[in-house]
């Protein structure tokens, strides 16, 4: 696409020729004509300039103490050092600063020149995501190093779109734009609380409760409808010809108590926007209840049902839990009142509520009946629950309420 100065040039151009034919003076025929063949040149030039050019992009945790780099051209960021953060790659958590370098390099023989462009960031607060970039010129072999600050704003798995580059070198006269693929994706986990104590799993009540419980024993305690994960060994055939749906047997466990977070999954169910809705706290109140759990070796399950992010139902490790919950969405349609009033009779249940209804006030008095010890964390945009939502004080039932602000501090408290 030809500048405004093109136009310029030509009528410079033209305006020379015409003069040259009433003067007959032989160099203003020279002027016109090395006029003529820089417009060529650049016009040929400018075609596939930034065909050859390549983007990869190098992802540094600066919570993590990573060292400083200098993003000129082909300095290594360790200056030639190997450190423990290059064998394992860097994790990233919500509000972690982040530093993104972009490295280009040029493969062609032809340098480019006056390259701006735009990098959008999607894991980077809304303010900061769109980031420019400039790079005045690039030759073969001699790759360019840009980068800038941001913060991880939210979990999630989150995938770059393409690089917008533009060019109007080397003088200026034809711009010539590319779309750059440079795939890249960056794991953001939620922010958690490390919790060091949850006083209501370590009641003595609780720790010598001889109630049967679902595990991995031999006597069989509940049968329940089949989920991604369980053995087919655990088929309850009987139950599965009448139900025309496959159904599970659950087995009594013996030994220490087991953890189980039970989130809503409802599509409806969050309330609020962004980073600060009642589901992403869900989520970070789970991440800090599996942190604890993982620290004091206690089987930590989750509990939920959609029809993409339903919750393996064997317990999970710290960093399964920190993945699920990096990527779970709020897409399903049962109801939370549905999942309670179906959960086996497990020790220690938390549910996580992200929009109080009466239907789930009914629910969560089903559950002590079952053996099993409930905690219910309302979570609402100011953590006061609606004057019509009532839970009747029934033992076995603890209540707590939060808000995206002070979540941190009732947790701790717990």
């Amino acid at each position: 696409m030809p500048a405004r100065r093109v136009w310029g040039f030509l009528i410079l151009a033209i305006g020379l020729y015409f003069l040259a034919n009433q003067t007959q003076v032989g160099w203003l025929y020279v002027l016109v004509d090395g006029i003529i063949g820089l417009l060529i040149a650049s016009f040929f030039y400018s075609r596939g300039m930034l065909t050859p050019i390549r983007a990869k992009r190098i992802f540094q945790n600066l919570a993590d103490g990573q060292p400083e780099t200098n993003p000129q051209a082909g300095q290594n960021p360790n200056n030639g050092q190997t450190h423990a953060s290059d064998l394992a790659p860097p994790t990233f958590h919500e509000d972690d600063p982040v530093r993104v370098i972009l490295q280009f390099s040029n493969i062609g023989f032809r340098p480019a020149f006056l390259i701006r462009g735009e990098e959008v960031c999607p894991f980077a607060p809304p303010a900061d995501q769109i980031q420019p970039l400039f790079v005045p010129n690039l030759f073969n072999q001699q790759p360019v190093r840009l980068s800038y600050q941001t913060t991880c704003d939210r979990r999630g798995l989150h995938a770059f779109p393409k690089l917008r580059l533009q060019s109007k070198g080397p003088f200026g006269f034809f711009s010539t734009r590319r779309l750059l693929d440079a795939p890249d994706e960056i794991l953001i986990y939620p922010y958690y609380h490390p919790l060091k104590r949850l006083r209501l799993l370590e009641t003595r009540e609780l720790a010598e409760r001889q109630t049967a419980r679902v595990g991995l024993g031999t006597q069989v305690v509940s049968t329940r409808e089949y989920r991604p994960g369980d053995s087919l060994r655990q088929i309850h055939w009987r139950s599965t010809a009448r139900a025309g749906k496959l159904i599970v047997k659950e087995f009594a466990q013996e030994d220490q108590p087991s953890l189980t977070v039970v989130l809503d999954l409802e599509t409806a169910s969050s309330v609020g926007q962004g980073k600060f809705s009642t589901f992403e706290t869900a989520i970070r109140l789970a991440a800090s209840l599996g942190y604890y759990a993982t620290q004091h070796d206690v089987p930590f399950r989750l509990a939920g049902t959609s029809l993409k992010w339903t919750p393996p139902a064997t317990p999970l490790s710290w960093w399964g839990t920190l993945n699920y919950l990096a990527k779970v969405q709020n897409d399903g349609q049962e109801p939370l009142a549905k999942v309670i009033q179906e959960l086996p009779a497990w020790p220690f249940v938390v549910v996580l509520i992200s929009n109080p209804n009466i239907a789930l006030a009914r629910a969560l008095t089903t559950l002590p009946p079952k053996g099993t010890q409930t905690l219910a964390i309302f979570i609402t945009p100011t953590g006061a629950l609606p004057e019509e939502f009532r839970v009747s004080k029934i033992t076995g039932l603890e209540i707590r309420r939060v808000s995206p602000y002070n979540w941190a501090e009732v947790v701790e408290e717990l």
